[in-house]
Order: structure tokens, then sequence, then C-alpha cells
């Protein structure tokens, strides 16, 4: 998977999250942690080429803080979606 494939499923897969929140089926500190990522991927996108490639991945403070939010939206995912985390 390229570095830019990371982004692109992101894109596809937002959206989508919209109907499960609208559902309530997503607490809205996930909600919050999804938002901070599509930001912090424009953020990134905004930074150029220079943002998206191997080196960057593993050395720029923005992929960091991106993958800190990723991992902090994972936990908050529930497992049914009628199982939402209170």
């Amino acid at each position: 998977m390229s570095i830019d494939e990371l982004a692109l499923d992101f894109d596809a897969f937002y959206p989508a999250s919209w109907q499960s929140r609208d559902a309530g089926w997503m607490c809205e500190g996930l909600v919050a942690l999804l938002s901070a990522i599509d930001r912090k991927l424009i953020d990134l996108t905004e930074q150029g080429p220079s943002a998206w490639t191997e080196e960057a991945l593993h050395s720029c403070p923005g992929w960091e803080e991106l993958r800190g939010l990723a991992r902090r939206a994972l936990a908050l995912i529930p497992v049914q979606p009628w199982a939402v985390p209170s």
C-alpha cells in the first residue's frame, strides 16, 4: 500500500461514517477524533509532496500525530455498532 492510499482509504470511509454517527453508533469522542484525522490529512496534503514520502512517514511529526489520533480512534470504535461506549 502506498502512502497516498492511506489518505484515499480514509477519504472513502470518512463520509460513510456520518451515517453511523447519525444513527447514534459513534460516541462524540470518536466523531471528534475522526474529524481531527481528516484535518491532519488535509494539513499534510497542504505541506506538499515532501510530506508524502516514505521518509516523511517515519520522521515527520505530523505523521506521528496522525498515528496517535488513529490509535485513540481505534480504541473508541465499538465492536458492535449498537454497543456505543459511554
